[in-house]
Parts: C-alpha cells; sequence; structure tokens
C-alpha cells in the first residue's frame, strides 16, 4: 500500500472527456493517497471545482477508476454545498451527503437536501425532499420523500416529482407522483399524479382528484373526479369520470363538467355538466342532459328531458 499525506494542498487531476471539464481541481487542508483503492480523502475545508461546478464540504473521497487514473466519483460528506452557474442563473445543491458522478454526469443528494434555482439574486425554483438527483444530460431533476417544490406562485408537495429543466434552466414540466398536491392562487389541486407544464400553462391530475376552488366571489368550489385539468391560457377546469360538484348547497353529478372563468374577474364563475346530470339543493333533484351553474349571481339552469323530484309538497 502506498500512501501520501498532502498538507493544505491543491491537486489538479485530469479527466478528459468526463463530464463537466477537462480538470477537476481539489483543494482542502489535507489531503491523502491511498494506491490500494485508488482513492484521495480529503478534510478541512474541502473545495472542489470543475468546469463551471463549484463544491465545498468538510470532507470528500475522490475515486479514480484503477485502469486510467481518471475520476469516476466524488463523494463529499457532511452538509456539502454545490453550484453551477449557467445562462445567467445560479443551480444549488445542500445535502448532508453528495455523491457526483463524472462518468454519467448525475448528482445524488441525501439527507435534509436543497435544490434551488436562482437568478438575479432572487430564486425561482426551491426543492426540499429525502434524497435528490440531477442528471446532466436530460437536465431532469428526480426527487424522493417529502418532497416540497416552490416555483413562481406554485406551491407542490408529493412522494416523488421530476422536474425537467430547458437549457437555460428554466422549468419545462413539473410531475408530482403519490400523494400530490398543488397549490396556486388560493386553490388547491389533490391527486394521485399531478403534472404541471410550465409552457402549455395545464396541469393535469388522475386519480382520486379533489379540487378546492376559490370562485368570484371569494367563495368555495370543490370537485371530485377521477380526471382533471386546468389550462391557464384560457382559464378551464375540465373534469371527467364519478364528477362531482359541490358549491354551497348545490351539489351536482355527473361523467363530465367544465368549470369556466369570469372573463373580467378571471375567477372559476360557471360550470357546465355535459351527459345525463344530477343536480340536488333544498330537498329537491333535479336530473337533465345538460346543467349549467353560475355562482356569481348564484343560479342554475337544467336542460333537454328535465326531471324533477321534490318531495314532502304537503300533509
Amino acid at each position: 500500500m502506498i500512501k501520501k499525506v498532502i498538507n493544505t494542498g491543491i491537486v489538479i487531476i485530469m479527466t478528459a472527456g468526463i463530464a463537466f471539464a477537462a480538470s477537476l481541481s481539489v483543494e482542502s487542508d489535507t489531503q491523502e493517497f491511498k494506491d490500494s483503492d485508488s482513492k484521495i480523502y480529503l478534510e478541512g475545508n474541502v473545495k472542489v471545482k470543475t468546469g463551471d461546478l463549484s463544491i465545498k464540504s468538510p470532507k470528500a473521497v475522490v475515486e479514480l477508476d484503477k485502469k486510467s487514473n481518471k475520476v469516476n466519483n466524488v463523494e463529499f460528506k457532511e452538509n456539502a454545498y454545490s453550484y453551477i452557474m449557467q445562462s445567467g442563473k445560479k443551480h444549488e445543491i445542500k445535502a448532508q451527503l453528495l455523491n457526483i458522478s463524472l462518468l454519467n454526469k448525475v448528482f445524488t443528494a441525501n439527507g435534509n437536501t436543497i435544490s434551488s434555482i436562482t437568478e438575479k439574486d432572487k430564486p425561482v425554483v426551491i426543492v426540499t425532499a429525502d434524497r435528490q438527483e440531477y442528471h446532466k444530460n436530460t437536465n431532469q431533476m428526480k426527487a424522493f420523500g417529502n418532497v416540497n417544490i416552490q416555483y413562481k406562485d406554485v406551491d407542490t408537495l408529493s412522494n416523488q416529482a421530476i422536474v425537467d429543466l430547458t437549457k437555460d434552466n428554466d422549468v419545462k414540466k413539473i410531475q408530482l407522483i403519490g400523494n400530490a398536491k398543488l397549490t396556486q392562487d388560493k386553490s388547491t389541486i389533490n391527486a394521485a399524479k399531478l403534472t404541471y407544464d410550465n409552457i402549455s400553462q395545464e396541469a393535469v391530475a388522475l386519480g382520486n382528484v379533489y379540487t378546492d376552488i376559490t370562485t368570484e366571489d371569494n367563495k368555495r368550489l370543490e370537485v371530485w373526479s377521477d380526471y382533471q385539468s386546468y389550462d391557464k391560457r384560457i382559464n378551464v377546469v375540465t373534469a371527467s369520470g364519478k364528477t362531482k360538484i359541490k358549491y354551497e348547497d348545490y351539489i351536482a353529478h355527473g361523467p363530465k363538467v367544465n368549470v369556466y372563468g369570469d372573463k373580467k374577474t378571471k375567477k372559476l364563475n360557471e360550470a357546465i355538466f355535459v351527459g345525463r346530470s344530477k343536480i340536488e339543493t333544498k330537498g329537491r333533484t333535479i336530473e337533465a342532459d345538460r346543467i349549467s351553474i353560475t355562482m356569481n349571481p348564484k343560479d342554475f339552469k337544467a336542460e333537454g328531458n328535465v326531471k324533477s323530484v321534490i318531495p314532502n309538497i304537503g300533509n
């Protein structure tokens, strides 16, 4: 075994053709190289830089390929911090443990992980989770366990999440998997799986979907269904599959419903059921081929083969 200890040293390890740059600059208080396992052990004020990537931590281990002597992995321990500057945006990752594979260009963060993208010192995206991965080849972030994403006016919770980024590190798509919850503009969507496309400005929810919407008059409109989508550009919510809506004393059921926004206030204000549907209010039940409900003014209209049931009309 060959062992080398370097105090307050700087080591440049050539990594041509690998990952982020042609060299890996390593700085620390002490550095120990073990030839037997082809690893460099770093301690004290560890600073690593390769291309546009910089990492800091109290301890780190650099793993070298035994044949080529090129860097395979770098593992940072005890509150690691890394950042990349690209296209005027700063991509940061903080974690208890941080592993960087230079061969497949994957960051893996474990333990109280926080990743963020800031632009002009303002956070654009903040992701917290038990574990996170960043795949540089696909420009994709993955998060696992107690995932929380804050993006502009969108706040999400889920068991897992996938965030697709553009080449300029802008958010392209957010996928939430397992106990997904998205809050925006005082309205909330809950589902088994939820996808938010930032390009098309559309949110799609699948599986036991429940949406709590703030209406034009600041009241609650609740929607249950198997599937729901919200198109922000045209301000329309579409729900299908065991659909149910509740607004004050109105409870309506049907195969499909579209909820439209008011042209002036932009708040969702009109729900239209398509297909054989029914509405219950004040003890009455009305069935029809088409039922429309407005929240302000509060009203409803039934059309097509209308059937009403009014119980207890007298003794």
